[in-house]
């Protein structure tokens, strides 16, 4: 349970070249700090183990029955890095709303990007104000001064609530309540964001100031349905009238939207597009309500183009580059791995013209491959873990459903000290770091930690708090 801990830190980037010593020294001080301390600390036994569980279960921070926490500290990144982590995902934020804007000019666009006729047809509604993605998530990855974003969650994101519930936890330890006396950490608190932008959204879509009456709309019965009480209860908490309902509960009579007897005003969209389409057409209440102007939605219809993991071809295909200013350009040099849609054709890589499906096949070990609108980590298909004849089984799947292929990027194994029911010890993880971005501005980040470069919690992750370190307080110095 107890280690040595020198030799953690020694396995603390075990599996990539260590970051440059003045981007991550802050970093390896706290988390050696910290480690060292709950290697002494005698109260980390069952007990405390069966209260925190039992904790996250009282508290919703559960998927479905299962308590989302894994791990006895959050994921730290010092003050620098995570700015400038943070300003890399508002740029890459800004150019993927570009290219929302200009399928919308040129619909063709859509049609590359893999979208239904529905789903087009609903995207060129007019949402009423400016962003389409006004509550959105890109998952990636920071190591030092590396930094990595996979992918684009525009359909709104889940685990808003989860960092502040399990950062609450967290400092509730021994351990943690010592090392935030000793260092200057700032937290976030992304539920609290999430209802100003609404608020501030549903002003620019009626063009005056009024609380609007929300719902949240999804499926019954879903795992994150703890997470709809959650953020039920803030807005109610502030006066914002606010219900959790399914699509077949919305009623429109021509000139409002409701549930039962409650009038919507704006819907905080999480029903995910293609399968709200998969069951209901353009007579659904909702659908005749947003195209009419009487209800607003977020996130909007349009999000979609941006959800669509192909929009990272549109980023990374040279041919696109003069839509984005040469801040989001070196962005996305910077930060997106190069992504094409699999479809029979020729492509460019690193400047070079290949005929696409014969470099995919030919280059296993650099490539992922991913279903094009789909979460959950279902279906992915990592080209270094699997054999010649596995992978070209996985390309005939990506040719005949719709996929895109990505260039795999280097993960990192840190040690994480996980803990169950009876007992804690260190182990390798790996970790993603996911801001939340709301109108384009990040505001926190989703922490998961796996054993598998699956991360994703629907697949058997965990999580962590998390938090920014800036350096010790004035009375430590």
């Amino acid at each position: 349970m107890r280690r040595n801990i020198a030799s953690l830190m020694n396995c603390l980037f075990s599996l990539s070249e260590a970051t440059a010593p003045e981007a991550c020294r802050l970093r390896e001080q706290v988390i050696a700090e910290y480690h060292d301390l709950l290697a002494r600390d005698e109260t980390l036994a069952p007990p405390l183990f069966e209260r925190f569980r039992s904790a996250m279960r009282r508290n919703q921070l559960v998927y479905a029955e299962r308590p989302i926490g894994v791990a006895l500290r959050p994921h730290f990144l010092e003050r620098a890095q995570f700015a400038a982590y943070a300003a890399a995902a508002e740029l890459v934020a800004g150019a993927l709303e570009k290219i929302a804007s200009a399928a919308v000019r040129s619909p063709e666009l859509m049609t590359q990007l893999g979208m239904s006729e529905a789903e087009q047809r609903l995207a060129m509604v007019e949402p009423g104000f400016s962003w389409a993605g006004i509550t959105t998530r890109i998952d990636g990855f920071v190591n030092g001064d590396d930094i990595n974003f996979v992918e684009y969650n525009a359909e709104n994101p889940s685990g808003l609530s989860d960092q502040q519930g399990l950062n609450d936890l967290l400092l509730k330890l021994p351990t943690m309540s010592i090392f935030a006396k000793r260092y200057r950490l700032q937290q976030f608190s992304p539920v609290e964001r999430l209802l100003t932008t609404l608020l501030a959204t549903y002003r620019e879509w009626k063009g005056c100031a009024g609380l609007p009456q929300i719902a949240i709309v999804d499926w019954k019965h879903l795992p994150t349905a703890s997470e709809f009480i959650l953020l039920r209860d803030h807005f109610v908490a502030h006066g914002v009238n606010t219900i959790i309902c399914s699509p077949d509960e919305l009623q429109y009579d021509g000139r409002k939207l409701r549930c039962g007897d409650f009038q919507i005003d704006l819907v905080y969209k999480r029903v995910i597009i293609h399968e709200f389409l998969a069951r209901y057409d353009d007579v659904h209440p909702l659908v005749r309500a947003y195209g009419n102007h009487d209800v607003c939605m977020v996130n909007p219809f349009r999000c979609k183009i941006m959800h669509k993991k192909a929009s990272f071809e549109l980023l990374t295909d040279e041919a696109h580059r003069r839509w984005f200013t040469p801040d989001e350009t070196e962005a996305i040099a910077r930060s997106v791995p190069w992504t094409r849609r699999m479809t029979s054709r020729r492509t460019t890589y690193n400047g070079k013209n290949v005929d696409l499906v014969d470099f995919v096949r030919q280059n296993r070990a650099r490539l992922v491959l991913k279903p094009n609108d789909d979460y959950g980590g279902h279906g992915v298909f990592f080209g270094p873990r699997l054999d010649e004849r596995a992978w070209d089984d996985a390309v005939a799947t990506a040719l005949s459903i719709d996929y895109v292929a990505q260039e795999a990027i280097e993960l990192t194994l840190e040690e994480f000290p996980i803990f169950n029911q009876t007992e804690w010890n260190f182990q390798p993880m790996f970790v993603d770091t996911n801001p939340f971005l709301f109108s384009g501005k990040v505001c926190g980040a989703m922490v998961r930690l796996s054993h598998s470069p699956l991360l994703n919690v629907t697949a058997g992750g965990g999580e962590t708090g998390f938090f920014v370190v800036s350096g010790p307080r004035a009375s430590c110095s």
